[in-house]
């Protein structure tokens, strides 16, 4: 048995090896094993990256802490949030409930004083009718005087249809004053102006004309500076003139008045 040791150029590395010779057979030795506290890796490849470019993997811990920065400033969001919309809930809770009460204190006032009063419908009269255009459709100035006969509630017209009617036959239309207001106890005299829609009849008589004057009233009662809802009130008036002219004068008349409360 001899032993030789050969060298072997291999891309520009020398590697040397013992070759034992026996009985003129060349055989290699058996491959050592590796060096401790490395293994043995085949098909391993090494990369090498400069330095600047190494980029390195932060720690758990580092991640942690960015994830609660990002957290907090949702939380504070959501937080002001929940507690705006709070705020405008009570904001807004507050102010119905002050204005129910408001409502309901002037309510009770107003039922007091109506059934402890007991408001009474206005009574109506005629003073005086005017006959004009006589060509055409007339036009008719009629002055009524209306009274309030409660002595502690005041009282208020508010616009109204009127009518007139004669021999059931609608021939003019006209309207209420658009607001009048009555103290207690009061009389007031007003005029409404009543458009003719038709020209009156051929065959009239020439005295004793008989008119029918309709008035629907929406009528509020007041007390201490507050008023009641709107109540209705139909205000009839049958009344007699002597003739259509300039010198027409009221013969007889009746007006009733039919007030509902609610």
């Amino acid at each position: 048995m001899a032993g030789q040791r050969a060298s072997q150029i291999n891309n520009g590395i020398i590697t040397t090896t013992d070759i034992i010779v026996d009985n003129d057979v060349l055989s290699p030795p058996p491959s050592l094993p590796p060096p401790p506290g490395r293994a043995r890796y085949d098909n391993m490849y090494i990369v090498q990256f400069p330095k600047d470019q190494v980029y390195r993997v932060p720690p758990s811990e580092n991640a942690l802490i960015v994830e609660r920065y990002r957290n907090v400033p949702k939380t504070t969001d959501v937080t002001s949030r929940n507690f705006c919309c709070c705020c405008s809930l009570r904001f807004w809770l507050t102010i119905a409930i002050i204005l129910v009460t408001i409502f309901a204190i002037v309510g009770i006032a107003i039922a007091i004083l109506f059934f402890i009063f007991n408001p009474s419908g206005p009574t109506f009269a005629v003073n005086h009718m005017d006959f004009k255009n006589v060509t055409g459709p007339p036009d008719y100035e009629i002055s009524l005087r209306a009274k309030n006969p409660n002595h502690r509630l005041g009282m208020i017209y508010e616009s109204s249809e009127v009518s007139l009617i004669y021999e059931d036959i609608e021939v003019g239309t006209g309207k209420f004053p658009i607001l009048l207001e009555q103290g207690r106890h009061a009389m007031t005299q007003f005029k409404v102006d009543v458009t003719g829609k038709r020209p009156l009849p051929k065959k009239m008589k020439t005295t004793g004309l008989d008119f029918e004057l309709d008035t629907n009233l929406c009528v509020r009662i007041t007390a201490l500076k507050l008023s009641t809802w709107i109540m209705n009130a139909n205000v009839v008036c049958k009344f007699k003139v002597n003739n259509l002219g300039s010198d027409t004068r009221i013969l007889s008349q009746q007006c009733d008045t039919n007030f509902r409360q609610y």
